[in-house]
């Protein structure tokens, strides 16, 4: 036993700095922020320590605009992160299997939004998505649309520049999953018989499920919690908990409620991704491809 302890030192040693980092800049802050979502009023000189209770969390259920706000936040998480994962995948595996040129011709492609600044990325569709804008002049021309394009400032809008935003980190996570498939399993299968279909649909996406629901996981949390892109793309037309919370703790001086919203916001994500992730491994069966 005591051998087995003495062993246990040099890797609890390893993991000490990871955990420590985690427990003070996470752990803490997290509690910090349950704590204040808790105070019923504003620290003020006067009440320094206010009392604490659920009032905020029953005042956020209870109103039909904060739950509304909720709903929209976590739709254009799913909503983003389901076209995402439609865009980036085949153009990741398209990526594993073309030349050279192509593969660098595309990957510069796809990954270029990555050194362009966000704002400016953001306003560069703003831009384009004006009524009379580009997008309009360009359709107008070809006969599809007659009257001024009202794209702008709406939750398609939103959804297409996350979309944008996002496809670099889905492709470089995929394109990962993809190169770490052994071509002897995809070969084993080509000569058993199985067709195009049904290797993608029982060895690759099975195979590649982690970097699916590594990809899901990150655009959906980034996407529930963007704020840049909703005020500047959506303004106040699609109200969301970032723009809340943002609202809440920087204009109107409202800590405890901004606090409660933030709270909820992490606690959705963060149920909601574990849920994915539980229900994308027991729907495919991950690792059962391991033991062939």
């Amino acid at each position: 036993m005591m051998k087995t302890a003495k062993g246990a030192i040099p890797y609890l040693l390893m993991v000490a700095p990871a955990v420590l980092l985690l427990a003070v800049f996470f752990a803490i802050p997290v509690l910090e922020l349950l704590h204040v979502s808790l105070l019923t009023e504003q620290p003020s000189p006067r009440n320094p320590v206010p009392a604490e209770s659920l009032v905020n969390y029953a005042r956020v259920f209870g109103d039909s605009f904060y739950l509304r706000m909720t709903l929209n936040s976590i739709m254009l998480g799913i909503c983003t992160t389901i076209a995402v994962l439609l865009i980036g995948y085949p153009i990741a595996f398209y990526l594993t299997r073309a030349g050279s040129y192509e593969r660098t011709l595309i990957s510069v492609a796809c990954l270029l939004p990555m050194f362009i600044n966000v704002i400016v990325g953001i306003l560069g569709w703003y831009i384009l998505l004006l009524p009379f804008g580009v997008v309009q002049q360009t359709l107008s021309s070809i006969g599809l649309v007659s009257g001024p394009l009202l794209v702008l400032r709406t939750f398609p809008a939103l959804v297409g520049v996350l979309t944008y935003e996002h496809i670099p980190f889905a492709v470089l996570i995929l394109v990962a999953s993809l190169q770490a498939i052994p071509s002897e399993k995809i070969n084993a299968a080509r000569s058993l018989g199985a067709g195009t279909m049904r290797i993608i649909r029982t060895i690759i996406l099975p195979m590649t499920m982690p970097g699916l629901v590594a990809t899901a996981i990150l655009v959906f949390s980034l996407s529930t919690s963007s704020y840049l892109t909703p005020i500047l793309i959506g303004a106040n037309r699609v109200p969301v908990l970032p723009l809340a919370i943002f609202s809440y703790g920087t204009e109107l001086l409202n800590w405890p409620l901004a606090a409660t919203l933030s709270f909820i916001l992490l606690v959705l994500v963060a149920v909601i991704s574990y849920a994915f992730a539980a229900a994308m491994s027991r729907a495919t069966r991950r690792g059962a491809w391991e033991i062939v």
